[in-house]
C-alpha cells in the first residue's frame, strides 16, 4: 500500500509539473493589453452569443459569422464589399453553414501502422429552419454516420429552452480536439458523441445550466438497452476585476445491460490580458455486475496566448488513470503548437504532441511523439 502511494504521488507531481511551469513561463511573458476575445472565456460570454445551438458547438449565429470572426478574431480583415455580401440566409428564416477540417499527422508511433497520413477529421454542413421568433429546427449532417437533428423552443422563462432530438450532450467543456482525454476517454466522440433525448436549459445572468434525459449510448453509435441516461452541466461566469473566471460541474449516469457508467467533475476557465486557461477533471467509475467496480480520472486543460489578433500560441496537457486503486498504468499527453485565423473562414493549426505512458498492464505502450498539421475552412 505504501508502494502504492508513492507512486500515486509521483503521477501526481508529474501530472502538474508541466501545466504549473507552463503557466509561469507564459504568465511572465504577458505584457498587459486590450484582449480580443477568441473563445468564451475571452468574451466572458455564452455559447449563445456565438452558436445557433445554446450548449454551444455547431454552426455559428449570424451575429459570430458577419461580425465577430471577420472582425474581432481574423488575422486578415475582408474589404468592405467582401464583408458586406456575407449572408448566411439563403432565404427568410432559413440559415446555412459549414466546418471543413482535413489533418495530416506525423509520428514514430509503431504499434499502429494502418494509422494514415491525412485524415478528414470533419466534414458537416449546418441547416437551421427558424419557423418563428422562438421555434426551430436544426440540422448538422457531419462525415459518416455523425450528424444532430433537433426542434428547439427558445421561450421558457429565465432564458430556458427545450430541445429534443439527437444532439451531442451538454457536458464539460466541447473541446474542439475530441481527442483530448475529458472528451475521448469519456466516449464523447464523434460520431458516438450525439444521443437522441430530451434537453432542458436555462441562463439566467451568468448561469448557465443544461439537464438532459438521453437514450445512453456513450461511446456507441445507437443504443442497446431500454435504459436512459442523465446528463447534467451547470456553469458561473463571473470577473474579479481584470481576472475572468468561471466555475461549472458536470455529471452524467447511464444505467446498463451489465455496466452501470458514471462520471462528475469540475470544469472552469481563467482569463488575464492575453492568457486564457480551460481546464476540466472527470471522476468516473464502472459498476459491473457482480462484485467490484472500476474508479478512475481524467484531466484536460487548455492554455493559449492571444499574440495577435489571429494568433495563437497553444499549450494542452492530458492525463488517464483507468482505475486508480490498481498499479495498472497511466497515460498522459502534453503538446503546443500555434493556431492562426489567418482568413475570416480559413484556419491553420500546428502541434507537436508528446504521450507517455506509466508501467502498467492495462494502458502499456511505447511512448511517442507526433506532429499535427489542420486546415480548417468555417463559415
Amino acid at each position: 500500500m505504501r508502494r502504492r502511494l508513492s507512486a500515486r504521488r509521483g503521477v501526481l507531481v508529474r501530472q502538474l509539473a508541466l501545466p504549473v511551469s507552463t503557466v509561469v513561463v507564459l504568465a511572465a511573458a504577458a505584457v498587459p493589453a486590450v484582449a480580443v476575445p477568441r473563445y468564451s472565456a475571452r468574451y466572458g460570454q455564452k455559447c449563445a452569443l456565438c452558436h445557433v445551438n445554446p450548449s454551444g458547438g455547431g454552426m455559428r449565429t449570424l451575429y459570430a459569422t458577419q461580425y465577430i470572426v471577420p472582425e474581432e478574431l481574423a488575422w486578415s480583415k475582408p474589404a468592405p464589399g467582401i464583408l458586406s455580401s456575407i449572408d448566411p440566409e439563403i432565404a427568410k428564416r432559413i440559415q446555412i453553414g459549414t466546418d471543413f477540417r482535413t489533418l495530416y499527422s506525423y509520428s514514430n508511433e509503431t504499434a499502429d501502422e494502418s494509422r494514415p497520413d491525412f485524415f478528414q477529421m470533419q466534414g458537416d454542413v449546418y441547416f437551421n429552419f427558424q419557423m418563428d421568433d422562438e421555434l426551430s429546427l436544426y440540422y448538422d449532417q457531419g462525415i459518416s454516420s455523425s450528424y444532430e437533428l433537433f426542434g428547439m423552443w427558445q421561450g421558457l422563462p429565465l432564458t430556458g429552452y427545450v430541445k429534443v432530438g439527437r444532439f451531442v450532450p451538454a457536458y464539460g467543456w466541447r473541446f474542439d480536439d475530441h481527442t483530448m482525454y475529458t472528451r475521448d476517454a469519456l466516449g464523447f466522440y464523434p460520431p458516438s458523441n450525439s444521443d437522441v433525448g430530451v434537453e432542458l436549459g436555462i441562463s439566467p445572468g451568468r448561469l448557465d445550466m443544461q439537464l438532459a434525459v438521453v437514450n445512453g449510448n456513450r461511446g456507441a453509435t445507437f443504443d442497446d438497452n431500454r435504459k436512459l441516461a442523465s446528463v447534467l452541466s451547470a456553469v458561473y461566469r463571473g470577473d474579479l476585476g481584470p481576472l475572468g473566471w468561471a466555475a461549472g460541474v458536470a455529471g452524467y449516469w447511464e444505467d446498463g445491460n451489465q455496466v452501470d457508467f458514471g462520471s462528475a467533475g469540475p470544469y472552469g476557465y481563467l482569463t488575464w490580458n492575453r492568457l486564457t486557461w480551460l481546464g476540466e477533471v472527470d471522476w468516473f467509475r464502472d459498476d459491473r455486475d457482480g462484485p467490484g467496480h472500476t474508479t478512475g480520472w481524467v484531466v484536460s486543460n487548455e492554455l493559449s496566448y492571444l499574440a495577435r489578433q489571429g494568433l495563437d500560441v497553444i499549450a494542452t496537457y492530458d492525463f488517464f488513470d483507468p482505475d486508480w486503486n490498481l498499479e495498472s498504468g497511466a497515460r498522459w499527453r502534453a503538446g503546443g503548437g500555434v493556431h492562426i485565423l489567418a482568413k475570416p473562414f480559413l484556419a491553420v493549426q500546428g502541434l507537436y504532441r508528446q504521450t507517455g505512458y506509466d508501467e502498467g498492464a492495462a494502458l502499456g505502450g511505447d511512448d511517442f511523439w507526433e506532429t499535427l498539421v489542420q486546415l480548417h475552412l468555417l463559415y
